[in-house]
């Protein structure tokens, strides 16, 4: 499964980096990440048991995995439900969106 999203309104989104989501199946922390993820900007999600070359490539070792297209070593593992920290982890141009909901706290 190697798919793209569109963003949730981001009108921004064309000039943000890429973002890649690497899941493995679709248990309720992936769904809850590829939710959280779009609501990023347009994600490329990519399932690693179709795509395990790719995992290898970014040297993914846990899903879900978000990892930004031009900073490889900009990544977070995990359902991504704290929106807040996950942009100020990704950084400009995704910290600080006045568009985006708050997340609930919990990394």
């Amino acid at each position: 499964m190697t798919e793209s999203l569109p963003s949730a309104g981001v009108d921004s989104a064309a000039s943000r980096p890429g973002l890649r989501l690497f899941i493995l199946g679709q248990t309720e922390t992936v769904r809850r990440a590829i939710a959280n993820a779009r609501q990023l900007g347009a994600v490329e999600i990519i399932d690693v048991r179709e795509n395990p070359q790719a995992a290898e490539q970014a040297h993914v070792l846990a899903t879900p995995t978000l990892v930004r297209t031009d900073d490889a070593r900009i990544r977070i593992v995990g359902d991504l439900r704290n929106l807040a920290a996950v942009r100020a982890h990704l950084g400009p141009p995704y910290e600080g969106d006045p568009e985006a909901p708050a997340g609930d706290g919990d990394g």
